[in-house]
């Protein structure tokens, strides 16, 4: 009986390894980078905002749709990288205008809402993320593993009760 209960027990913790190691490969990178945009929003000047953006920028896969399903443009990481671009590029051309001018204020209200939408794009495409067709794949694979290793060993145990009969 301990020994199952071992076996029952490994089998749950390479399980938890396994969520563990796709969630901090696939879906941990995304949380940081809508976290760096999240303080983004709420930076008070241009170049806070833009240090924070790149931040982010480097957390983003640089291409490719997590939605493998009817793929639509507001997961593809390549388009969200574009926006980022610009977002960037606008920012820097704000370092000429007084900060205290309302055309000044206005950017950075115009650009904290596209970081929303942005924001809100990266966490469209988690779930897609975390389930891929590899970890799909994987998890099948997991779950099979305890039947076919239960039909192994009955093989095994009825070949050997048929040889010594």
């Amino acid at each position: 009986m301990h020994r199952k209960l071992l076996y029952v027990f490994i089998y749950l913790l390479v399980g938890a390894a396994l969520t563990a190691a796709a969630y901090v490969q696939d879906v941990y990178p995304l949380e940081q980078a809508a976290g760096f945009l999240s303080r983004a929003q709420t930076a008070g000047y241009s170049e806070e905002m833009a240090a924070y953006v790149d931040q982010a920028l480097d957390l983003i896969p640089h291409e490719g749709n997590p939605v493998w399903i009817f793929p639509t443009q507001r997961t593809d990481f390549a388009l969200i990288r574009n926006d980022i671009y610009a977002i960037i590029d606008r920012l820097k051309s704000l370092t000429d205008i007084p900060r205290q001018s309302a055309a000044y204020s206005q950017t950075l209200i115009d650009i904290r809402g596209k970081i929303a939408v942005i924001t809100n794009q990266i966490y469209e495409a988690m779930p897609y993320v975390f389930f891929k067709p590899l970890n799909i794949i994987a998890a099948i694979i997991y779950l099979l593993t305890p039947i076919i290793i239960q039909r192994i060993t009955n093989r095994i145990k009825k070949s050997h009760t048929n040889k010594s009969e």
